[in-house]
């Protein structure tokens, strides 16, 4: 089967590879859609330790179960069920987890293979495409709910980064009714996009205080603004991963009161919510391409950013325009 394979730092190559062998208790997927994820991005430029080539990368999936036919979505995270915070229900940071695309063979490919407790049903009438996104957006729903922990009635958020996870997560707190949801970006674009969702853009900076802030940026820089606008009392929630620098003033933390939240990945009930959310997203601003054409995709992504939020690569398609690849220097 085709496959797109990191094969070396800063290497990608489309290539023949052989079919997964299903562990107890998986099952196999022919992929239909997969997402190119910004962390994705990251961790190749990068070269993060925690992807080690040769990987078959692609977390954000869905496609049609080979033993039934049923078209489903997978939730690429694979927790143990049955450690002390599995039983808590703190299924995201169990200490055993695994993902699909980082520790496991990822959807990158024309065929994967996961724990069938892991696929779920897609809702007739959503396409494959839309069913991609159930996963960023699954991530958006877990921090928008953290923080509604913290303060049920926020009127005035602000989200700093506007890629595919921030107009996900501006998304989510507009829909939950939100009176004032500021997203900081800077590109012209990309605020557009989130201009058109009902909130208000910030080029350049964030001006005044707000009850939370959302760092989906993660950088040393971005933290210390999540800290330094928020009003008295009120919390950051951290999502980005892009440095581990903290960069904040953490005497402000503690005069104010304020909080900061980390979050990572998401629980069932986000995931379930999300596959229910997902058909309001606009269409528009998805593009897709045939996984023969998955490196020059991530190539374009890594160079310039469309203003579309989500590249999605398709295995199954019919296209195929032959084995390429990419090295990026570094």
């Amino acid at each position: 089967m085709k496959a797109m394979v990191y094969t070396a730092p800063l290497t990608l190559e489309v290539r023949d590879v052989p079919e997964p062998e299903p562990d107890d208790g998986d099952v196999l997927i022919a992929v239909e859609a997969v997402g190119i994820c910004g962390s994705e991005l990251e961790g190749f430029a990068s070269q993060s330790p925690f992807r080690i080539p040769p990987l078959v990368m692609g977390h954000e999936f869905a496609g049609v179960r080979l033993d039934t036919g049923v078209r489903v979505v997978v939730n690429p995270v694979v927790s143990c069920r049955r450690c002390d915070l599995c039983l808590r229900g703190l299924t995201n940071v169990c200490r055993r987890r695994s993902i699909v695309g980082i520790q496991r063979p990822g959807a990158f490919a024309e065929i994967v293979a996961v724990p069938e407790a892991n696929c779920y049903p897609i809702p007739d009438g959503l396409s494959f495409a839309g069913a991609a996104l159930v996963e960023p957006l699954a991530n958006a729903i877990r921090a928008t709910r953290l923080a509604h922990q913290v303060d049920p009635l926020p009127q005035r958020v602000a989200v700093i980064g506007a890629g595919a996870l921030g107009y996900l997560t501006a998304f989510a707190l507009v829909r939950r009714g939100v009176p004032e949801v500021v997203v900081m970006d800077r590109s012209p674009a990309r605020l557009a996009n989130v201009v058109a969702l009902g909130a208000h853009a910030a080029p350049d900076t964030l001006d005044g205080e707000f009850d939370i802030i959302f760092d989906v940026v993660g950088s040393a820089d971005t933290r210390a603004i999540s800290i330094a606008q928020l009003r008295p009392g009120g919390a950051a929630v951290w999502i980005g991963l892009h440095e581990p620098a903290p960069g904040f003033d953490g005497l402000n933390l503690i005069r104010g009161e304020r909080s900061v939240l980390g979050t990572f990945c998401y629980q069932d009930v986000d995931f379930r919510a999300a596959i229910a959310l997902v058909g309001d997203l606009p269409s528009d601003l998805v593009v897709s391409r045939p996984l023969a054409q998955g490196v020059e995709a991530f190539s374009a992504l890594l160079t310039e950013p469309p203003p579309t939020i989500k590249t999605l690569l398709l295995p199954r398609t019919e296209a195929r325009v032959g084995v390429d690849a990419i090295e990026v220097s570094a």
